[in-house]
């Protein structure tokens, strides 16, 4: 399952608009310029965890239904939980600490990605390799 930067960026602007909140306030919540914003939006830029945790949190919506919308592609709430409670101890590093911690996990996942495709006829991870 491949989530678009649009999928992503039409939720972000449904989210703020089920919560009425302008471009301006959210910008303003979020402290960015409102182009900044407004980037995140139309899905010229990606959001930043951080970014999108705040949107999350202002918007009173699951993060997890930005990346997954309604119906989270089929997950049970078992994994929904821990997708959440993952990225809520994520945004507790700080910022030098995360970087190094998703290089490093996309560095394994790449690595055991790459080790089940030698050793089985289709690959375990169905996701594309991460840059």
């Amino acid at each position: 399952m491949e989530v678009t930067r649009a999928e992503v960026a039409a939720r972000i602007r449904d989210a703020r608009e089920w919560q009425n909140i302008t471009q301006v306030a959210m910008a303003k919540s979020l402290d960015v310029a409102r182009q900044t914003y407004l980037d995140l939006e139309t899905g010229k830029t990606e959001p930043r965890i951080s970014v999108l945790l705040k949107i999350a949190e202002l918007t009173q919506r699951p993060i997890s239904w930005f990346l997954y919308g309604d119906n989270e592609q089929g997950l049970d709430q078992v994994e929904r939980d821990d997708i959440q409670r993952m990225l809520q101890l994520l945004s507790e590093l700080p910022r030098d600490m995360r970087q190094t911690l998703l290089k490093q996990n996309i560095q394994l996942f790449n690595y055991l990605n790459e080790y089940n495709e030698a050793r089985l006829p289709t690959p375990l991870f169905e996701h594309q390799k991460l840059a």
